[in-house]
């Protein structure tokens, strides 16, 4: 018996249902492809940033990139916020406590921003974030909101490892040690002849944060 032409429409649509489904994955599998060649591009300086060199990099059309981001600033944008936000979430974990004793946390937390710290295409990026921020209202705004989620993530850290700290305490110690995880950025691309190795920088930076929240060689992680 032959269907009605209601029903062969309604199977048309479970049909097409998938179909859709299927393309928007990998519409979206295509578009995180672009940002992370983006952020590639982007770290080698952004003078030399366009939209051709990114397609070149993520070996897509032109047409491609385009489709997905409709200019070069919204590409820039979304470019930051991705690479930025890849780096930041890790950091988040751990402010919202990833292992039983918090000391734990706070190491792990310095020995990746170490690990980013050492990583040139890091570095540049970051440069390039600072550079653009001062220049353009949304990726000021932008990079104010991640710096904060990641201070705020580091002073959750702080607060379990010392509890008996003030609001005002544990916001300014999580404060200094950022700031000095953002000044080795600056002293490991240009810190010159006599920069003593990055390494040695963490061991002693570690020591610091941990001596500086109260941590006694007791109690420290070995």
């Amino acid at each position: 018996m032959a269907k009605s032409s209601r029903a062969v429409e309604e199977d048309g649509d479970q049909v097409e249902e998938p179909v859709r489904g299927v393309r928007a994955i990998q519409s979206e599998r295509r578009r995180q492809e672009i940002l992370k060649a983006s952020g590639e591009v982007l770290s080698q300086g952004f003078a030399d940033f366009s939209l051709r060199k990114v397609a070149a990099a993520a070996d897509v059309r032109l047409n491609t990139v385009q489709h997905h981001f409709k200019d070069l600033d919204s590409l820039i944008y979304a470019t930051l916020e991705y690479v930025g936000r890849e780096i930041l979430t890790r950091f988040v974990q751990l402010g919202q406590g990833q292992n039983e004793d918090p000391v734990d946390d706070l190491v792990v937390f310095l020995d990746e921003a170490w690990i980013a710290i050492r990583k040139t295409e890091v570095r540049t990026f970051f440069f390039e974030l600072w550079a653009m921020a001062l220049h353009r209202p949304a990726i000021e705004a932008m990079t104010k909101q991640m710096y904060g989620e990641y201070r705020a993530a580091l002073a959750a850290i702080v607060r379990r490892v010392n509890p008996t700290l003030t609001d005002a305490e544990t916001n300014t110690l999580a404060t200094l040690i950022c700031s000095w995880a953002e000044g080795a950025v600056v002293m490991a691309h240009w810190g010159g002849e006599g920069m003593p190795p990055l390494s040695l920088l963490s061991i002693r930076m570690k020591a610091a944060c941990l001596a500086l929240l109260g941590v006694t060689k007791a109690t420290a992680p070995r």
